[in-house]
């Protein structure tokens, strides 16, 4: 022990001493003790990773490791990850992949051999390597957010935490909204000690002939006013389907506060394509399950109709079906590029590089069409058929759950869990036809996030699952042994092979 606190002292001692501050040093103890902590229960690195969505996603640790600098996000997975994978190797833990985990990791395979295929004809850049590689880990933390929500009660904890986080980074957004750009330019701007860009801070709403207009998005400490929305989109659907449920995670009066500032965040980002998203998803549970979201969604359209801030939100989401509208008809373009390179490069696509042909160039807003240009037909076919098994499977559960009036209270809550969880995923497979982020090598956060929504979904369908079928089966008696029963013990036949 004094060995190991000598030992410990000195490194203390020479970090200190050529850090440029004393701060280094503490932030290293610190984020060795989290690490620590994450090791110990694992499961504390989901929510560490969801609590750093919320507020500081493209967050970096200053002190260069390996030559490259770490995002908080990079880190909370690197030792989750290894706190798994650990368990799995030596102490019996198992991972269940199930079908779209299998259908993920062909992804996954067939993802790195269209990487390696692009490699072949022009050299890799390490930046690329590090992107690809945070993006293929990101998609893989579906494997591991399936082992750690090992029980209901986590499941059900996963659920609130995203709640509170959502209404952390609506507040964030809708926050800073409230104050001058000027203001909002000052504080976000010095963000830049960890990280953060210092151009294109501020998002306004593009206008005609290349200019912008004077309507400012919100972004929050999201960097992007989509990728803003579009996460928000999320925690906004787990809280609407939690309200309308018989028993909820959490008081009813808590989830419509939690969603006061989560909805402004999301309205204020001026994004379509979560706007859109929220609808579907909504909708499409209104529909299955719990008529009140269609009747509350009514509601809230009449309010946005009767008023004129509403009115200017409707106009602005009515425009994305134009292609006057500028993002429109640039997405419109891009569609055709993306078109024209999976024409080109029909199997493994062209990589997730620059694009091989200098008369198309490569990137498009749409989850789907990125995924086809990046890994070909191939590609496209394994990540749909990871899609399509996880909404099949929240779906098929929603579909055939009993009545909840006459379900046990904690069987309401699981059916609850998985009603709001097959909303936003639904919600997010919509959105994901508009915009790029749940994919995107650039927002390996938003692309984490999405499969730990897709892994809680996967997980409470099974959870219902057990719940439904029985442990053991009973044969029915015929005639005979019923009349014997009823009879008594003082007439039972001998044993015999035959009867």
């Amino acid at each position: 022990m004094l060995v190991g606190a000598a030992v410990g002292a000195l490194a203390v001692g020479v970090l200190a001493a050529a850090a440029p501050s004393p701060l280094v040093p503490v932030a290293g103890l610190v984020s060795l003790s989290i690490a620590g902590l994450i090791w110990r229960r694992p499961f504390l690195g989901a929510w560490l990773f969801v609590a750093i969505v919320a507020t500081l996603p493209f967050g970096v640790i200053p002190l260069p490791i390996g030559g490259a600098q770490l995002t908080f996000v990079d880190a909370v997975l690197i030792v989750t990850f290894s706190a798994v994978l650990g368990r799995v190797a030596f102490s019996g833990w198992r991972l269940s992949p199930g079908a779209p985990g299998v259908a993920l990791v062909a992804f996954v395979s067939v993802a790195i051999a269209a990487f390696l295929a692009a490699g072949a004809t022009s050299p890799i850049p390490p930046e690329l390597i590090r992107r690809v590689g945070k993006l293929l880990a990101s998609l893989l933390f579906f494997l591991v957010a399936r082992a750690l929500l090992t029980s209901e009660q986590r499941l059900f904890w996963l659920t609130r935490w995203l709640m509170y986080a959502g209404a952390v980074q609506g507040a964030l957004g809708a926050g800073l909204m409230l104050l001058s750009p000027l203001s909002q330019l000052t504080l976000l701007s010095r963000l830049q000690v960890i990280g953060y860009p210092m151009t294109d801070v501020l998002r306004y709403v593009p206008g005609p002939n290349n200019t912008y207009t004077s309507q400012l998005r919100a972004i929050g400490t999201s960097v992007d006013p989509n990728v803003f929305g579009g996460t928000l989109m999320l925690a906004l659907t787990l809280m609407v389907v939690q309200w309308a449920v018989p028993r909820p995670v959490l008081p009813r009066w808590g989830l419509v506060l939690l969603a006061l500032p989560t909805g402004a965040g999301v309205l204020l980002s001026l994004s379509r394509a979560s706007w859109l998203g929220l609808a579907a998803g909504l909708v499409l549970i209104g529909a299955l399950r719990y008529r009140r979201i269609l009747l509350a969604g009514a509601i809230v359209g009449l309010a946005l109709v009767a008023t004129p801030n509403g009115q200017e939100f409707i106009a602005r989401f009515v425009s994305g079906f134009s292609t006057t509208d500028r993002a429109t008809a640039f997405r419109v373009g891009e569609y055709a590029n993306a078109l024209t390179l999976v024409q080109r490069y029909p199997l493994l696509g062209i990589g997730f590089g620059l694009s091989p042909d200098i008369d198309v160039t490569a990137g498009v807003s749409s989850v789907y069409l990125l995924v086809a240009e990046q890994t070909g037909l191939l590609g496209l076919i394994m990540y749909l058929a990871a899609l399509l098994t996880t909404w099949w499977t929240g779906a098929g559960g929603v579909a055939r759950s009993q009545d909840p009036s006459q379900t046990e209270p904690h069987g309401q809550q699981l059916q609850g869990v998985q009603a709001a969880f097959l909303a936003a995923l639904s919600g997010a497979l919509v959105a994901g036809l508009l915009d790029h982020y749940f994919a995107n090598q650039n927002f390996p956060h938003a692309v984490a996030l999405f499969w730990l929504y897709a892994a809680a979904l996967v997980t409470a369908g099974g959870f219902a699952q057990a719940k439904a079928e029985p442990i053991f089966r009973v044969r029915p008696i015929g005639q005979e042994s019923a009349a014997r029963l009823q009879a008594g013990p003082r007439r039972w036949p001998r044993y015999s092979p035959t009867r």
